[in-house]
């Protein structure tokens, strides 16, 4: 069994990896809520151009976080393997290593993403509620 002080720590951060994409597929089906409930007044003209952008930004993250999802997925097997001696130890964390790299630059992609396009949605509905308080109409 491979108790190597990298892949332990490597599979840590997995784990935690892991987590917060579990916390992204939650906090997506929220969003997903938000803009449901917003979205015909938000298809008006002075929303629409703002709620077609937001709309490829969602389409374009699931993508991501599926993608992440997976090679995370495959990630956590590999170090599982090594940890349990079932791949062969040589050459391998040159290989972690590098996969670890990719899946840093991943998870940051992602979280930065969501985090953007989570505050543009909140800016969109915001700026809906706020207008329709000055007209004088209900929030929704």
């Amino acid at each position: 069994m491979s108790t190597s002080p990298a892949y332990i720590q490597y599979h840590a951060i997995a784990k935690h990896w892991a987590s917060d994409i579990d916390f992204f597929k939650i906090e997506m089906v929220f969003l997903h809520h938000l803009l449901d409930d917003h979205f015909i007044l938000l298809s008006g003209p002075a929303y629409i151009a703002d709620l077609k952008a937001v709309g490829k930004k969602f389409l374009q993250l699931e993508k991501d976080k599926y993608s992440a999802d997976t090679d995370l997925t495959d990630y956590i097997k590999v170090l599982e393997w090594q940890t349990e001696n079932l791949v062969d130890g040589h050459g391998e964390l040159l290989a972690i290593k590098q996969k670890q790299k990719q899946m840093e630059h991943s998870m940051f992609h992602l979280t930065s993403t969501y985090r953007k396009l989570k505050q543009e949605l909140f800016s969109l509905v915001i700026s809906l509620i706020q207008d329709r308080k000055r007209q004088g109409l209900p929030k929704a």
